[in-house]
């Protein structure tokens, strides 16, 4: 891990995926297995096909919180 929260796939993984330089990576977090993750590469004619629909990514980023600050109460 790298400070700004970056990671190198180690080759083997990289090559495994099938996964290019600019390709996007759907990261899923086991509920059942809090110290499991999965990694999956986003289907390429699907990777930014809706960018901008719901608005800007700081748009999208505060109706999250502010739906996640909801489950909580």
């Amino acid at each position: 891990m790298r400070p700004k929260n970056q990671l190198t796939l180690p080759e083997r993984i990289a090559e495994r995926l099938g996964v290019r330089a600019g390709d996007r990576l759907l990261f899923e977090l086991d509920e059942a297995e809090p110290d499991h993750l999965h990694v999956r590469l986003l289907h390429r004619s699907y990777a930014g096909a809706l960018e901008g629909v719901y608005g800007t990514a700081e748009e999208v980023a505060a109706y999250i919180r502010g739906e996640r600050a909801a489950w909580g109460a």
